[in-house]
């Protein structure tokens, strides 16, 4: 009984693509589906699997296939060599390239092209090529990897900002609030405070007591409310963040 080959169509390689800078989940909303179970559906009827290691859908594979999966199975010394000193922290790529005796990166980039292996920003490192659509060696060339950063240029590959891209995302609602004075949604932050209710009198400028009130009465909160809440960001700003995570833990 022959082996079922896996499907190459344009949206498979679009989907591998993807996955070389995207996380599964973003792939899957990309692409307009509900969740990445329903990713993987579509995957296992062109005959691949997602291998959670690598961040990439690979063809399924017998036995006889597994070792495969590791870029390093059965390549030759010298892309062992390239690909484990990618491994290390902070690789530079021209250091690489004189060590393992070529003119520049860019020589070794078109070295590991020819051998069959592409680079993959996700993993910053190479990987055996699956399901590639042919390119020259030109654009291979150019794809294949990076410029080594420099103090006096920014990078200019979209790959080297998308983990400070995603860092922004995550941290929309605390970026929204420090430039506007309101979380992402225009709500303004409340909280339920343990405690006895106890009059304080407390002296500040006639002005700001005016846009006290004035905010209260736009904002449809009351006075206490306002003064609690600026007192809670304050604390919290300048050195008490953590008696008062504790308070409102006890709420």
């Amino acid at each position: 009984m022959s082996e079922k080959k896996p499907i190459y169509d344009s949206k498979v390689r679009k989907i591998i693509e993807l996955l070389k800078f995207k996380t599964r989940d973003e792939a899957a909303e990309e692409l307009g589906y509900k969740t990445y179970k329903s990713l993987d559906m579509y995957m296992r009827r062109k005959n691949f699997r997602f291998d959670a290691e690598s961040n990439e859908y690979v063809p399924q594979e017998n036995k006889a296939h597994k070792l495969d999966r590791d870029p390093k199975s059965y390549a030759p010394s010298k892309v062992v060599n390239i690909i484990t000193a990618f491994e290390e922290e902070a690789a530079d790529p021209k250091l690489i390239a004189k060590k393992e005796g070529f003119r520049d990166h860019k020589e070794m980039a078109e070295y590991m092209t020819n051998k069959g292996y592409e680079w993959n920003a996700y993993k910053t490192n190479y990987i055996k090529t699956v399901g590639k659509v042919e390119e020259t060696v030109d654009e291979k060339i150019e794809k294949a990897e990076p410029e080594p950063k420099t103090a006096s240029a920014p990078p200019t590959d979209i790959d080297e900002y998308i983990p400070f891209i995603r860092f922004l995302y995550e941290k929309r609602d605390d970026i929204y609030q420090l430039i506007s004075g309101t979380k992402e949604d225009g709500t303004i932050p409340r909280y339920v405070v343990p405690g006895l209710v106890r009059t304080k009198a407390i002296y500040m400028s006639d002005m700001i007591a005016k846009l006290a009130g004035e905010f209260s009465k736009e904002k449809n909160i009351t006075q206490r409310e306002v003064m609690e809440g600026a007192l809670i960001e304050y604390l919290q700003k300048y050195g008490f963040k953590g008696e008062i995570e504790t308070l409102l833990k006890n709420e």
